[in-house]
């Protein structure tokens, strides 16, 4: 199953993938007038931008993952997912510690020295460039919140909710922005501080609420498949057992099989009926059998001590998969 086979899906990681580039443009563009104007005001939003930019891509993971019910991705959190979790929670870090340090210096020369310690400059564009980038954020916000019904989609759905929960952040930003064009230059860092402070608090949040999509709970204890397995006949033994999904609307299921040398001929048989029974104690179902043949027992080398046994491969090369 891919995105093309589900089409709402699809139209929901499209959705996402546009959100993601927006975002990514209005962080660009903060940066770039934080840096033309020496706000940190500016900054502090543009962190603010990346925490929701990382939302996304949390979001787009999450969709684009469960379309592959058989991967090693769809068992937990992936290397890549940690890496990337790791990347941007130290980046956010050094950059938060970093505006607020320069905030501080700032209010500190301010009160021990006459000269003016605020080199921040703004003028009107700049203020009506940041209305322009509120809207357009909030505009695709309000869309994605009016369809999250449509879509159905868990991930959508909470990251619009963060995005909306922290609209208010982005309006103290532009009220700030206003009082610094009319020359409140102190305005600045006590801000980008306070907007730093919460923006910690809202990459917390996401974390708490969308890493655990991320994450497959087992649906099924592996006990009771191999109690169900091992039954079948011709069948040895059953490991590796890996199960996800909600029983009784779809469970996807991977194990191995070790099955008896005489069934060796009959093997897509044993996984037919291996998973006709899981689909009957567990209902609408997708597995993936891989099978080897079982060695022979020590009775069978001492009974034919001419005969050239072979191990199994310890990664077997025949599977069937039942859809």
């Amino acid at each position: 199953m891919n995105l093309a086979a589900d089409p709402q899906r699809r139209r929901c990681y499209r959705l996402l993938l546009t959100w993601l580039w927006v975002t990514l443009l209005v962080l660009g563009i903060e940066a770039i007038a934080g840096w033309a104007t020496r706000s940190l005001l500016l900054f502090a939003e543009a962190l603010h931008t990346f925490i929701d930019a990382f939302s996304t891509v949390l979001s787009l993971v999450a969709v684009a993952s469960a379309q592959r019910p058989l991967g090693r991705e769809v068992w937990g959190h992936g290397r890549a997912e940690v890496a990337g979790t790791l990347a941007a929670v130290s980046l956010l870090g050094f950059t938060g510690l970093s505006l607020v340090f320069t905030a501080l210096s700032q209010l500190f020369s301010a009160v021990t020295s006459s000269a003016d310690a605020f080199r921040v400059a703004l003028d009107r564009p700049v203020v009506y460039l940041m209305v322009v980038l509120l809207a357009l954020s909030l505009a695709i916000a309000a869309y994605a919140y009016y369809r999250i019904q449509d879509f159905g989609s868990l991930a959508l759905m909470l990251h619009t909710q963060h995005v909306l929960g922290d609209v208010w952040l982005s309006g103290v930003t532009l009220v700030g922005l206003i009082a610094i064009w009319q020359q409140q230059t102190w305005v600045d860092p006590v801000l980008a501080v306070g907007l730093t402070v919460f923006s910690i608090s809202s990459l917390w949040q996401v974390l708490g609420d969308q890493l655990p999509t991320l994450l497959r709970p087992m649906a099924i204890a592996p006990e009771a498949i191999a109690q169900i397995v091992t039954q079948i006949e011709g069948v040895t033994r059953c490991v590796r057992i890996r199960s996800r999904g909600l029983v009784g609307r779809q469970v996807w299921v991977e194990l191995h099989l070790i099955i008896h040398p005489e069934f060796a001929g009959v093997a897509h048989i044993v996984g037919e009926r291996v998973e006709a029974a899981l689909r009957l104690q567990y209902g609408p179902l997708r597995a993936q059998i891989w099978v080897e043949d079982a060695p022979p027992n020590q009775a069978a080398y001492l009974q034919y001590p001419q005969t050239e046994w072979t191990e199994p491969e310890s990664t077997p090369d025949n599977w069937l998969e039942g859809g």
